[in-house]
């Protein structure tokens, strides 16, 4: 079903091309004096025949006039009618909140509006902002057959992400020739495929980021929870081949100094954890290229790093603590780890910070104060309370990089009259964002009643969050509930017992006592040399005990 492959063939003049080409064949070409240099050929896309309602059945493969075939009609025309309209009208109102003259405040401001309203992340709202964009202003002409019902939302979506690393001018060479394709009929591999050629054509004339652009590093906790990551780090391929040979060449020392510290009995060098002493081995250099990586100092060209911002905070629930519960703990407030690797932690950390919690409602216990300056546990109480920006949709860690923020202005000259500096009227934000709440770009307000804050962003939109839990509650009462319905079962049970509803009849207990000696009869009969041959009757029957019928079997 569907388009045919076809065979590409280089442009030729019209008077060159066959007499049996039609007009609308898909693999006729057309005249070369229509690709002007330097352009991207304009490569006929039809399909071999128009998509009706029946050959839509057949290429699903269905039966016609069934409810299989009913089904697939109706979600092609929702998708066709109604996602169509609804994805065009999204994309619009989000291009409107996007000019090229925006300061880089008012894109933000505008980024936090659309993940307000779409009710995602800060990164996903500036993405969709981008896209919305780059379809009204680069794609006009295919954003337009999108809204026609003719090209699906999926494709285009596709075609969006295709075309990030082009200029302006040749997005809209892209979306000129793609707009003239027979969108409305061809398949979706045809249009893969033909869209990846015209892409392909580019090449080296799209838009790159050299390597040295691309130099970044990333960490990716794992998604399994097992308290492991992984620390990408993206460069020009020469200086990351110069840092692994470095740090091959480092562990090679280590472990040669370590092997004649064992002979010699000189102290063992770099042995951090003490695990070369205890088992008389050199470390293996896959852990002396980690442990040389992670735990020798940083240069940073003679500046002093202050010791605040290597500081990791660990978050454990006292019942974890205690070994009577795995609940995981938290790193840095986001990243779960096991419980076995939060004792350990604990057990080696010099001192612990106790947080006070309401046991009722999980809330952290009030500690007010009438300067400006957020104490040291208050503060602390504050890294746990919003490990990430207060601000909806933004996902910045600020346990470490972050600044407390009073909700209600202090008032410096006169405290009695502003806010004070109370759990309730602090947070904690990223400096970004904190900037454009000192510009008045945002406006946070508390309900002290409930704890909800509700933020109005400029004047483009108002969303409320809710502050968060209390871990070590939240684990309270997880585990009284788990306790209640176990206590509630076992009485269950009891009952069930009590009543003689599982006891055995003396039939049922004979039954089972004729059915074990049938299983050791067949046992003992098949384990014979000579069982199975082809003359082999098979074992004998059972002659019933007294009280008791034949096997049951």
């Amino acid at each position: 079903m569907g388009d045919e492959p076809r065979l590409d063939v280089p442009p030729r003049p019209a008077s060159a091309r066959p007499a049996s080409a039609r007009p609308d064949d898909p693999v006729a070409s057309i005249p070369a004096a229509s690709v002007r240099p330097g352009e991207p050929p304009r490569r006929p896309v039809r399909a071999r025949r128009p998509l009706t309602p029946q050959s839509l059945v057949e290429r699903a493969d269905v039966a016609p006039r069934t409810a299989e075939a009913e089904t697939v009609l109706r979600i092609y025309r929702r998708r066709r009618e109604q996602q169509a309209a609804f994805y065009v009208a999204e994309m619009q109102d989000l291009a409107s909140l996007w000019t090229e003259e925006d300061e880089d405040d008012d894109k933000a401001l505008h980024a936090l509006a659309a993940a307000a309203g779409l009710r995602t992340k800060l990164g996903r709202g500036e993405v969709r902002l981008r896209d919305a964009h780059v379809a009204v202003t680069d794609l006009p002409a295919c954003f337009a057959r999108v809204g026609a019902g003719e090209l699906p939302v999926d494709w285009f979506e596709w075609l969006l992400r295709s075309v990030l690393r082009l200029t302006f001018h040749q997005r809209r060479q892209v979306d000129e020739r793609v707009a003239a394709w027979q969108l409305d009929a061809i398949d979706v591999e045809r249009f893969y495929r033909e869209l990846r050629l015209l892409i392909d054509w580019f090449g080296r004339a799209a838009l790159q980021e050299t390597p040295r652009e691309q130099r970044a590093v990333h960490l990716t906790p794992s998604p399994d929870g097992d308290g492991t990551g992984c620390l990408t780090v993206v460069g020009p391929i020469p200086e990351l081949l110069a840092l692994g040979r470095r740090l091959d060449s480092a562990a090679r020392a280590v472990q040669d100094a370590q092997r004649q510290a064992l002979e010699t009995g000189a102290p063992i060098p770099f042995d951090l954890d003490g695990d070369v002493a205890r088992e008389g081995r050199p470390m293996p250099l896959p852990a002396l290229r980690y442990a040389v990586m992670t735990r020798s100092p940083l240069a940073t060209g003679g500046i002093e790093v202050p010791e605040p911002a290597f500081r990791i905070s660990v978050v454990v629930p006292v019942l974890t603590l205690l070994g009577r519960s795995h609940a995981p703990a938290t790193l840095d407030g986001t990243i779960p780890i096991p419980a076995r690797m939060a004792r350990e932690l604990a057990a080696k950390a010099p001192a612990f910070e106790r947080v006070l919690a309401d046991p009722a409602r999980g809330g952290y216990a009030p500690a007010a104060s009438r300067t400006y300056r957020v104490s040291r546990a208050m503060a602390e109480n504050l890294r746990l309370i919003d490990p990430v920006c207060a601000v909806p949709g933004c996902d910045c860690n600020v346990m470490t990089v972050g600044e407390s923020d009073h909700i209600e202005e202090f008032d410096l000259e006169h405290p009695a009259r502003g806010g004070p500096t109370t759990i309730e009227n602090l947070h904690r934000l990223c400096r970004r964002h904190h900037r454009m709440k000192t510009a008045g770009l945002l406006d946070p307000v508390r309900d002290e009643t409930t704890g909800v804050t509700r933020w109005r962003i400029g004047e483009l939109a108002v969303c409320d969050s809710r502050p968060d839990g209390d871990l070590v509650t939240r684990e309270l009462g997880q585990q009284l509930r788990r306790a209640w319905e176990q206590y509630e079962a076992d009485l269950e049970f009891e009952a069930i017992l009590h009543s003689g509803a599982l006891d055995e009849s003396p039939q049922e207990r004979l039954d089972a006592i004729e059915e074990q000696r049938w299983g050791e009869h067949l046992l003992e009969y098949w384990s014979r040399p000579d069982a199975g041959d082809a003359d082999d009757p098979g074992p004998p029957g059972l002659d019933p005990r007294d009280g008791c019928g034949p096997p049951p079997f």
